[in-house]
């Protein structure tokens, strides 16, 4: 076996897609993701500085995240709110006098489904941001105006009882 056939097997094997990524970055500069060295002109599609492997991706130029944050905030405050609504019920009931309010419950109930569905519509992020912008709006409009709502009648609901 000569010299170069033993070169050749202790090279491994670059994929189509790194030999993309090789062939872009001989003709471009660009940084590291990670580190921000310049990696033109590798060989492998490894960075040098910090030994992370890179890849060739198509990504957005700018995501459009504005109505996605609008329609998860009602839910993650209704959640924390229900952390702090949690207590009360969770002190009558295990220091006082024993008994729970239904209406406490059932408040306590909408803020922890509310925070459950903002981290299911976070997580399915992707779905929410492939529908046009106008969906997105209608969408973030109605989970408003249900919160707010909720909390009319919360405080409705607590005024009667005071």
């Amino acid at each position: 076996m000569s010299k170069s056939d033993q070169i050749q097997e202790a090279a491994p094997t670059i994929s189509t897609r790194q030999q993309m990524l090789l062939d872009f970055l001989r003709a471009y500069d660009a940084d590291c993701p990670v580190c921000g060295y310049n990696v033109c002109a590798l060989t492998r599609p490894i960075c040098p500085e910090c030994r992370q492997e890179l890849v060739l991706t198509v990504g957005a130029a700018r995501l459009r995240m504005g109505w996605l944050f609008a329609a998860v905030a009602p839910g993650f405050f209704s959640g924390i709110a229900a952390l702090f609504v949690l207590i009360p019920i969770v002190g009558r009931y295990v220091f006082g006098d024993g008994k729970l309010e239904l209406v406490l419950i059932a408040l306590d109930l909408f803020g922890w489904c509310s925070l459950l569905f903002a981290i299911m519509l976070g997580a399915k992020l992707n779905r929410f941001i492939a529908q046009p912008r106008a969906r997105q709006r209608w969408f973030a409009l109605i989970i408003w105006i249900v919160h707010i709502t909720a909390f009319v009648l919360f405080l409705i609901i607590a005024r009667a009882f005071l």
